[in-house]
């Protein structure tokens, strides 16, 4: 009898599996610098150079699986990459459960990008140079637990977002314990993150997001508060403002956003792009440190697309230098000689970064070819510079981009 129930609890598990389907996809993107400006130490001048890396910066080419299954209670996603000759986990190791049908809890390593708002297009897809810009611009991924957590997500009505996100992974010593434990009243009063959406039918989604953040180094309290809005009401037109604001009077972290994307017709589609940092933090002319600095971006770009799969885009951006900063030399945590960047309203702090390519698209992927360009050596390798820092130095590449999906 024992062993006819134990044949049916294994017969019943099985079913139960089966009914679960399990995906695997594949997707990649690598970037070939067939030819580019840099420097060489060894010649102590600028040369020509090639490389194969990512849009942003990792290696290359990314490889990466992801297994997932999705059922009527419970899911989960768990992803590999291989980059260039690394290997290793991904961005997404989480598990899901669905106790009722308005409610829906992450446990893991996330990045879900619920409710995140993103400017990108253009140079975001190719070689990321200068004061390029994209993701999380509009508002934040604040239900992703700083990438380790849980997260809990509401629906209670229609149309009504509500979600709480508990990171994990934090340092600071208000909510890390000895064993390495985290307090709870610590990770909600400097860590966790609260978070509303409603979508207005025909109208568009209005967002807002309070971000529990660490006391200042002089025991302050501060917390980020998020908010934006998703225009849908006009056909073919996709348009958002964010901001974000510290609370704490003492900081300058404040910044509002705003992108639209409209479609002409079935080949053309044009974007808009416009950044503000208010009240930065900057250094002027005389090396006189201010708090009172105004930073600026904006960017344009068109995307058209021929017969055949052809595609075409061009893209072309500007950052005053309190948005983007000068160029100098420091330590990275290692203690290594890296080239950094700092608000500034000097002389060639500013930036324009510009591009366009052509690309052709087939059903598992594309390949393209681009120039691209950026002033006051903000490329991918640092050009030569003077002890004060970047020079007036133009920087170009011409990338060759592969992207597949399976």
């Amino acid at each position: 009898m024992k062993k006819l129930i134990a044949v049916s609890a294994v017969a019943a598990l099985a079913a139960t599996a089966l009914s679960a389907e399990i995906t695997f996809g594949i997707w990649g993107r690598a970037l070939w610098n067939v030819a580019a400006n840099g420097y060489d130490a060894t010649d102590d001048s600028d040369q020509i150079v090639t490389d194969i890396h990512q849009s942003w910066g990792g290696k290359a080419p990314r490889i990466g699986l992801t297994v997932a299954a999705d059922t009527e209670n419970y899911g989960f996603n768990f992803q590999i990459f291989n980059n260039g000759k690394d290997f290793g986990q991904g961005d997404n190791a989480y598990v899901y459960c669905k106790p009722l049908e308005q409610v829906k809890i992450y446990v893991g390593k996330m990045d879900v990008n619920l409710l995140q708002g993103d400017a990108c297009f253009g140079l975001w897809d190719w070689d990321r140079l200068g004061c390029v810009a994209g993701e999380k611009l509009i508002f934040k991924d604040y239900l992703d637990a700083d990438g380790f957590g849980t997260t809990i997500v509401a629906t209670p009505v229609a149309g009504l977002t509500l979600g709480a996100a508990l990171p994990l992974e934090c340092g600071h010593e208000g909510a890390v314990k000895k064993d390495g434990t985290h307090t709870l009243p610590g990770v909600l009063a400097h860590y966790a993150a609260y978070v509303g959406a409603y979508d207005i039918e025909g109208v568009g989604t209005i967002k807002a997001a309070l971000k529990m953040l660490p006391k200042t180094k002089a025991d302050k309290s501060q917390n980020e508060i998020g908010a934006a809005f998703e225009l849908k009401a006009v056909e073919n037109l996709y348009a958002a403002v964010g901001a974000r604001i510290n609370t704490n009077a003492d900081e300058h972290d404040k910044e509002i956003n705003a992108y639209a994307r409209y479609g002409v017709n079935e080949q053309l589609t044009v974007h808009a792009l416009a950044g503000t940092k208010l009240s930065a933090v900057y250094t002027n002319k005389d090396g006189v440190k201010k708090d009172d600095g105004l930073g600026f971006m904006a960017g344009v770009g068109v995307d058209y697309n021929l017969e055949n799969g052809i595609a075409l885009f061009a893209d072309v951006r500007y950052a005053n230098g309190i948005y983007y900063g000068v160029g100098y030399w420091g330590k990275d945590d290692n203690g290594n000689d890296v080239f950094k960047r700092a608000p500034s309203d000097a002389d060639n702090s500013d930036n324009l970064t510009l591009g366009l390519g052509v690309a052709k698209n087939f059903s598992n992927g594309s390949i393209g070819i681009a120039f691209e360009g950026s002033t006051n050596n903000g490329g991918r390798y640092t050009l030569k510079v003077n002890d004060k820092g970047a020079a007036d130095k133009f920087s170009w590449e011409v990338p060759v981009r592969f992207q597949y999906s399976f």
